[in-house]
């Protein structure tokens, strides 16, 4: 009798041992259920972060082809060679492209002999219709963003050809800054008068040059 009541209280215990242990286990397995989705969150997350990523970086490269594709241009008339030279290290400094406008009939010393009246140089600045013919071919210089336009100084202003070239040519669309040489006058009169002949014109800035170091070239290029 004894080993039947102790045997009954031992499959007791061992049935409510065994149910003890099935739900820990289906316990466990809710709860790993449970943290599944968590872990789908975070990749989507995860996910989510490497597509903004992509976006910014996108973002990035249009910035960068759009600030690429401005295009430049220095366009310079030069009596003597010395705004040549000045236009050059612009073109240097900026990556420009350079272009020169070559009258049809070249200037000579006589031509620019400042102290006779009567030479060519001289009476195209007293005639505001002289237009000195241009022999080669710029259109290409419409097609830029930003035109820095070198001249000399003449009888305190721009030489005519200047006016030929702006009035042959649209610049409109064009951000111009302007440049001289000259060996006292500055470049005050000379971009005022090109403001008000051409007021269609972005005109923004203009500076002497002459004898200019590259370091100020830079400055006038950078600013």
């Amino acid at each position: 009798m004894k080993k039947t009541s102790i045997l009954i209280i031992t499959v007791f215990i061992m049935s409510i041992l065994t149910a003890c242990g099935s739900s820990a286990d289906n316990s466990q397995k809710q709860e790993t259920i449970a943290k599944q989705p968590e872990a789908t969150s975070m990749t989507v997350e995860s996910d989510e972060n490497v597509s903004e990523t992509n976006d910014t970086a996108e973002d990035t490269k249009i910035v960068n082809n759009e600030t690429d594709s401005v295009k430049i241009a220095v366009v310079y008339f030069s009596g003597t060679g010395n705004t040549k030279t000045i236009a050059e290290t612009i073109a240097e400094e900026t990556g420009a492209d350079i272009f020169e406008i070559i009258p049809t009939q070249a200037y000579t010393e006589e031509d620019l002999n400042y102290n006779d009246d009567n030479c060519r140089a001289n009476k195209e600045q007293n005639d505001d219709t002289a237009r000195p013919e241009i022999s080669n071919d710029l259109s290409a210089t419409t097609e830029y963003d930003i035109v820095y336009l070198g001249h000399p100084i003449w009888w305190g202003t721009v030489p005519r050809i200047i006016q030929t070239y702006l009035e042959t040519y649209d610049l409109s669309n064009a951000t111009i800054y302007t440049f001289c040489t000259s060996g006292g006058s500055s470049i005050d009169r000379s971009l005022s008068d090109l403001r008000a002949w051409y007021p269609t014109l972005n005109i923004i800035d203009g500076k002497r040059l002459k004898d200019a170091s590259k370091s100020e070239i830079a400055e006038f290029c950078n600013r």
